[in-house]
């Protein structure tokens, strides 16, 4: 029903690629879940599955333990990740290509930064959801940015299209997408402008040791509290998080993953 129902607000027949968007530990892990997905491909309604956790970073384990459940069903899975937020993202990215599911990065352009027009003092709406964020994270990403800018210059590309380029390099990843935002101020790009960036795109892959050099600038290990299974969790689970079951300790381990070490906020709060 409700595949129908945005089949009919979409004005369409049949969608290209169906995720089931947002799940919660039921969605993750759920055999009737992805029957009724499958039978939505039978029905012709969708030609690709997938999931897309969100819209919070994390799900590391859950998103991990679905491939190895569903991986037969799963055509696509949607993931955060750009060069100022590889973590977690880059923790899944074995189990991707193990599986052969494609992803599909979004927030590539990092909450606007890398479309290059949102700078130190820039002023966001009051329910803009970036104004949201620890104070000093456009100085601090900015600084970072700058520090990438002799890559960019050698290839001769924007700061958009060397992220895209960063998550393109990375194994699974097939598609990027930016948030497209129209800023506000003087010196703020046109949406089509940005548009345009994307579309042109150049079909060439970076290196190794470029890669790396902007994952160590951008790292980001350990910078907030992940959603879904995780170890701090106690109680009842929430909608967005609970604890660790067996199964996700068995996933990590099978993976080289420590959930205390690797899916840990480290950072203190102010």
């Amino acid at each position: 029903m409700a595949t129908e129902k945005s089949l009919s607000r979409c004005r369409a027949d049949r969608f290209d690629l169906l995720l089931l968007h947002n799940p919660d530990f039921t969605g993750y892990t759920s055999e009737r879940v992805w029957s009724a997905m499958d039978k939505l491909r039978d029905a012709k309604l969708a030609d690709r599955l997938g999931v897309a956790p969100g819209p919070a970073n994390g799900f590391t384990l859950d998103l991990m333990l679905c491939f190895e459940r569903f991986g037969p069903l799963l055509d696509w899975a949607m993931i955060i990740l750009n060069p100022l937020e590889p973590w977690p993202g880059n923790l899944v990215l074995p189990a991707a290509v193990k599986h052969e599911v494609n992803l599909i990065t979004r927030v590539v352009d990092y909450g606007g930064l890398f479309h290059d027009d949102v700078k130190p003092g820039h002023r966001f709406g009051p329910q803009d959801h970036r104004a949201f964020r620890p104070a000093g994270w456009v100085e601090a990403g900015c600084e970072k940015l700058d520090r990438m800018r002799d890559i960019a210059a050698k290839h001769k590309v924007t700061m958009l299209q060397l992220a895209c380029l960063w998550n393109l390099s990375q194994p699974a990843v097939k598609s990027v997408i930016p948030t497209l935002i129209q800023e506000s101020g003087d010196n703020a790009k046109p949406i089509e402008t940005k548009v345009d960036e994307l579309a042109s795109l150049p079909d060439l892959k970076l290196s190794n040791a470029e890669c790396e050099l902007m994952a160590e600038i951008g790292d980001n290990k350990g910078c907030m509290e992940l959603k879904g299974a995780n170890r701090a969790h106690t109680g009842e689970p929430q909608p967005d998080r609970w604890s660790l079951t067996p199964d996700h300790q068995l996933v990590a381990k099978r993976w080289g993953i420590d959930a205390n070490a690797d899916l840990a906020c480290t950072h203190k709060m102010a």
